[in-house]
């Protein structure tokens, strides 16, 4: 039965398939970054890099949720049939998101300044990364408008589209990227500004779906009912315990990264290396975690407990299928791809010895994005939020007694951290279907 497709499954690819090719473009934009970095003459390039990349992903990735709170929120919407709601939800998340926006930018200087020093990388690393930093942190509006755009798109099971304007953003960065760095002669600036402009076409989708979607226009909203104070606060309240989640999420990243510098400078390229893997792997086996939001908040909405069984059952099934490919891609191309990024031999050497930690954490990992999907799509973001308090606490405790010391140590608090996440998430998950709780909400 579970090498079987079914129907089911076969929705559930409908679904994912674009998601998983659109995401796997996002990290392969961080991935373009450190080749052309990697090949200028220096690892500092890629150290800088890697150093401006985790402290923009540690704002945006902090936020990151609200993608997954629009696909929540609008596939039990457009199961319920209620359009009203659907809109008044995408206003109230647009709201708090420029809100969210308006902050960081006035408050960008001191962000940079703190962030960097959080990370405590060499003065070199730290002058590249801080320049990085100087135009990348403008883009935070566009991505927000971004992520609200395409979690609509995917809560209504339009993923070609969302799959689209991922697709095409993505490789408007890249193209940009090549022009900036290798024919005006830019290095840290040249992905940066590339960075900036691409994100900033979103604009351009944001006015095509203003024109097209008819929810738009069909479902007049009044002011009273867009400033209506209770329904604004449970959904500050909603983004309030994701924050908590991602935000806690980030700072581990940023963490692994900070603690990855003060080894050096090589030591810093290897993690940057391959937490780059490990994000290539997470944006693919994420295109089943939405999956599962869209389906479980879909079923949710119809009140369907069979569809909501076969739901969580698909999408986890397909993404072992998922993780199971990944694995053996890496296996037989890792080595390969980190001689592709890196001239220096003792990054390539150092890089493939810690590999078998991205292996394993790999395995962790899919339980629990596929988990994190089916809980986002019932919208059970305070269970979210606690597994993610225990996890974290687990893994600081774990580096800074017992395992820490070195970047062995290091790594395996990372691994030990998503196994945790991975069990108490299936204990709640077998909670939820035996007492039919997903339902009750």
């Amino acid at each position: 039965m579970f090498l079987n497709i079914n129907s089911i499954d076969r929705n559930t690819l409908k679904i994912a398939i674009p998601l998983i090719i659109s995401n796997i473009t996002i990290p392969l934009v961080g991935f373009v970054d450190n080749v052309m970095m990697g090949h200028l003459g220096s690892i500092i390039y890629i150290g800088a890099i890697g150093v401006g990349a985790i402290v923009i992903s540690y704002i945006l990735f902090s936020f990151g949720f609200i993608k997954s709170l629009t696909t929540g929120f609008v596939s039990q919407h457009s199961g319920s049939k209620s359009n009203q709601k659907l809109q008044l939800s995408l206003i109230h998340l647009t709201l708090i998101s420029m809100s969210i926006s308006i902050v960081i930018l006035f408050f960008r200087d001191n962000i940079i300044y703190f962030s960097l020093l959080l990370m405590d990388p060499s003065l070199e690393v730290y002058k590249g990364a801080k320049t990085y930093l100087d135009y990348r942190i403008w883009s935070v509006p566009a991505i927000f408008f971004r992520d609200i755009l395409i979690g609509y798109y995917i809560g209504l099971q339009k993923t070609k589209i969302a799959m689209g304007i991922s697709i095409t953003v993505n490789i408007i960065n890249i193209l940009l990227d090549y022009i900036f760095i290798f024919h005006l002669g830019y290095d840290i600036e040249g992905v940066a500004i590339a960075s900036l402009i691409a994100e900033y076409s979103i604009i351009l989708f944001i006015l095509y779906a203003l024109n097209t979607e008819k929810i738009f226009s069909n479902s007049p909203i009044s002011s009273s009912q867009i400033f209506e104070w209770k329904s604004i606060k449970s959904k500050i309240m909603v983004n309030a315990d994701m924050f908590i989640r991602s935000f806690l999420l980030m700072t581990i990243f940023v963490y692994l990264m900070s603690i990855g510098a003060s080894y050096g400078n090589e030591v810093l390229a290897v993690n940057t290396i391959l937490l780059n893997f490990f994000f290539l792997f997470s944006h693919g086996i994420d295109g089943f975690a939405h999956s599962a939001e869209v389906l479980v908040g879909n079923s949710i909405g119809k009140k369907n407990q069979n569809a909501l069984s076969s739901s969580i059952y698909s999408t986890g099934k397909l993404s072992a299928y998922l993780l199971i490919s990944y694995l053996g891609f890496f296996l037989l191309f890792s080595g390969s791809i980190i001689s592709f990024i890196t001239d220096s031999q003792i990054v390539n050497s150092l890089s493939n010895s810690y590999m078998f930690y991205i292996y394993m954490i790999f395995i962790f990992a899919t339980v629990a994005f596929w988990l994190d999907g089916v809980f986002i799509g019932a919208i059970q973001v305070k269970l979210l939020r606690n597994v993610m308090i225990l996890s974290g606490i687990t893994f600081f405790i774990l580096e800074t007694t017992l395992l820490g010391g070195d970047n062995d140590g290091l790594w395996l608090s990372f691994l030990i951290f998503f196994a945790m996440r991975s069990l108490l998430l299936t204990i709640f998950l077998y909670k939820y279907m035996k007492k039919n709780k997903f339902l009750e909400f």
